[in-house]
């Protein structure tokens, strides 16, 4: 307990700072809304995309034997008569 109240100044001095630091211009230049959320959308595309290319070859196979197996055995229904 005591160590954390020794760090606590510490870091409330450091997050004080950041404020500073962005208004005194050393990183507000290069901060740009549109490009954080254009790159963001991308990844998320890119990473669906992924999952998909995975999932839908799979549920395609599943289905595809369902259906086969139950075309299959109506088939032999039909010649057992």
């Amino acid at each position: 307990m005591m160590k954390l109240a020794l760090a606590a100044p510490a870091v409330a001095a450091k997050l004080s700072a950041v404020p500073m630091a962005l208004s005194a211009g050393e990183g507000a230049a290069t901060f740009d809304v549109s490009t954080v959320m254009k790159s963001a959308v991308d990844s998320t595309q890119s990473q669906m995309f992924s999952v998909l290319a995975i999932v839908v070859p799979a549920i395609a196979v599943v289905t595809a034997a369902v259906v086969g197996i139950k075309f299959g055995i109506g088939w032999l229904r039909k010649i057992k008569g």
